[in-house]
Protein backbone atom coordinates (compact mmCIF):
# COMPACT_ATOMS: atom_id res chain seq x y z
CA UNK A 1 0.00 0.00 0.00
CA UNK A 2 1.17 3.52 -0.78
CA UNK A 3 1.24 5.42 2.50
CA UNK A 4 2.90 8.62 1.40
CA UNK A 5 4.04 10.29 -1.76
CA UNK A 6 7.56 11.63 -2.01
CA UNK A 7 8.68 13.68 -4.94
CA UNK A 8 12.33 12.72 -4.51
CA UNK A 9 12.45 9.17 -3.17
CA UNK A 10 15.58 8.40 -5.19
CA UNK A 11 18.99 10.07 -5.12
CA UNK A 12 17.71 12.06 -8.10
CA UNK A 13 14.35 13.75 -8.55
CA UNK A 14 12.28 12.59 -11.48
CA UNK A 15 9.92 14.92 -13.31
CA UNK A 16 6.21 14.52 -12.63
CA UNK A 17 4.60 12.62 -15.51
CA UNK A 18 2.03 14.45 -17.60
CA UNK A 19 -0.20 11.40 -17.62
CA UNK A 20 -0.37 7.97 -16.00
CA UNK A 21 -3.08 5.60 -17.16
CA UNK A 22 -4.29 2.74 -14.96
CA UNK A 23 -5.98 -0.05 -16.92
CA UNK A 24 -8.49 -1.15 -14.31
CA UNK A 25 -9.34 -4.86 -14.64
CA UNK A 26 -11.38 -6.47 -11.84
CA UNK A 27 -9.70 -9.52 -10.33
CA UNK A 28 -12.48 -11.91 -11.36
CA UNK A 29 -12.22 -10.86 -15.00
CA UNK A 30 -8.44 -11.09 -14.89
CA UNK A 31 -8.55 -14.59 -13.41
CA UNK A 32 -11.06 -15.67 -16.06
CA UNK A 33 -8.76 -14.43 -18.83
CA UNK A 34 -5.77 -16.17 -17.21
CA UNK A 35 -7.61 -19.50 -16.99
CA UNK A 36 -8.76 -19.19 -20.61
CA UNK A 37 -5.17 -18.52 -21.70
CA UNK A 38 -3.94 -21.55 -19.78
CA UNK A 39 -6.51 -23.80 -21.47
CA UNK A 40 -5.96 -22.34 -24.93
CA UNK A 41 -2.15 -22.55 -24.80
CA UNK A 42 -1.83 -25.70 -22.65
CA UNK A 43 0.31 -23.77 -20.19
CA UNK A 44 0.15 -23.29 -16.45
CA UNK A 45 -0.11 -20.08 -14.50
CA UNK A 46 2.97 -18.90 -12.68
CA UNK A 47 3.16 -18.84 -8.89
CA UNK A 48 1.55 -15.39 -8.69
CA UNK A 49 -1.16 -16.04 -11.27
CA UNK A 50 -2.30 -19.13 -9.35
CA UNK A 51 -2.95 -17.16 -6.16
CA UNK A 52 -6.29 -15.36 -6.52
CA UNK A 53 -5.93 -13.69 -3.11
CA UNK A 54 -2.54 -12.32 -4.16
CA UNK A 55 -4.02 -11.00 -7.42
CA UNK A 56 -6.84 -9.31 -5.49
CA UNK A 57 -4.35 -7.72 -3.09
CA UNK A 58 -2.28 -6.46 -6.03
CA UNK A 59 -5.33 -4.91 -7.62
CA UNK A 60 -6.35 -3.26 -4.35
CA UNK A 61 -2.85 -1.81 -3.92
CA UNK A 62 -2.72 -0.56 -7.52
CA UNK A 63 -6.17 0.97 -7.17
CA UNK A 64 -5.07 2.78 -4.02
CA UNK A 65 -1.94 4.04 -5.78
CA UNK A 66 -4.10 5.32 -8.63
CA UNK A 67 -6.27 7.23 -6.16
CA UNK A 68 -3.35 8.67 -4.17
CA UNK A 69 -1.19 9.56 -7.16
CA UNK A 70 -3.98 10.88 -9.38
CA UNK A 71 -3.69 8.32 -12.16
CA UNK A 72 -6.44 8.31 -14.76
CA UNK A 73 -8.44 5.08 -14.74
CA UNK A 74 -9.40 3.29 -17.91
CA UNK A 75 -12.04 0.65 -17.11
CA UNK A 76 -11.41 -2.69 -18.83
CA UNK A 77 -14.88 -4.07 -18.09
CA UNK A 78 -18.39 -2.81 -18.60
CA UNK A 79 -21.52 -4.39 -17.13
CA UNK A 80 -19.43 -7.34 -15.92
CA UNK A 81 -17.96 -8.06 -19.36
CA UNK A 82 -14.41 -7.46 -20.56
CA UNK A 83 -14.38 -4.58 -23.04
CA UNK A 84 -12.83 -5.10 -26.46
CA UNK A 85 -9.23 -4.17 -27.09
CA UNK A 86 -10.47 -1.59 -29.57
CA UNK A 87 -12.74 0.21 -27.07
CA UNK A 88 -10.04 0.23 -24.40
CA UNK A 89 -7.56 1.50 -27.01
CA UNK A 90 -9.94 4.32 -27.93
CA UNK A 91 -10.16 5.43 -24.28
CA UNK A 92 -6.36 5.32 -23.99
CA UNK A 93 -5.90 7.28 -27.20
CA UNK A 94 -8.49 9.89 -26.17
CA UNK A 95 -6.72 10.41 -22.82
CA UNK A 96 -3.36 10.79 -24.57
CA UNK A 97 -4.79 13.23 -27.13
CA UNK A 98 -6.29 15.35 -24.33
CA UNK A 99 -2.94 15.37 -22.56
CA UNK A 100 -1.06 16.34 -25.72
CA UNK A 101 -3.40 19.20 -26.57
CA UNK A 102 -3.55 20.77 -23.12
CA UNK A 103 -1.67 24.04 -22.87
CA UNK A 104 1.00 23.74 -20.21
CA UNK A 105 2.89 26.70 -18.76
CA UNK A 106 6.58 26.69 -19.64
Amino acid sequence: RVTGVQTCALPICLPKPDLVLYLDMPTGASVSLLRHREAATHTQADIHERDNAYLAACRETASHAADVLGWQRIPCTENGQVRTVETIHQDVWNAVKRCLTETKPV
